[in-house]
């Protein structure tokens, strides 16, 4: 799944944001480009990676979180689509909470 369609996908889905979140200042948002430039790098070469083993490792179907993504995802653009659009979405949660992705990176990709 390349990055267009997983955009395409995840705007599908309404934006949710915890109470206390505030959004990051201009200034500081430049002054961590550099390093974040790099991070996205990163995360974009590891987002076309398709190794099997990492599909699956840190996130469980099982769990209530991805049922529930995944039906909701099957409801809005049928199984195969879901399907894809479920295991984007998990390497990029692996790579967001396993391995460190800074927020700035994270917000950087997603405004890309």
């Amino acid at each position: 799944m390349d990055e267009q369609e997983f955009r395409r996908l995840l705007d599908l889905f309404p934006v949710v944001r915890s109470r206390d979140y505030h959004a990051e200042s201009a200034s500081s948002r430049q002054a961590a480009s550099c390093s974040a430039s790099n991070e996205i790098k990163d995360w974009q070469d590891a987002w076309h990676d398709e190794r099997k083993e990492t599909e699956n490792q840190g996130t469980d179907l099982h769990d209530k979180f991805w049922q529930k993504l995944k039906l909701t995802a099957e409801k809005k653009v049928g199984a195969a689509e879901a399907d894809k659009f479920c295991k984007a979405f998990q390497h990029v949660h692996r790579k967001l909470v396993y391995e460190g992705l800074s927020f700035e990176a994270a917000q950087k990709f997603l405004n890309s």
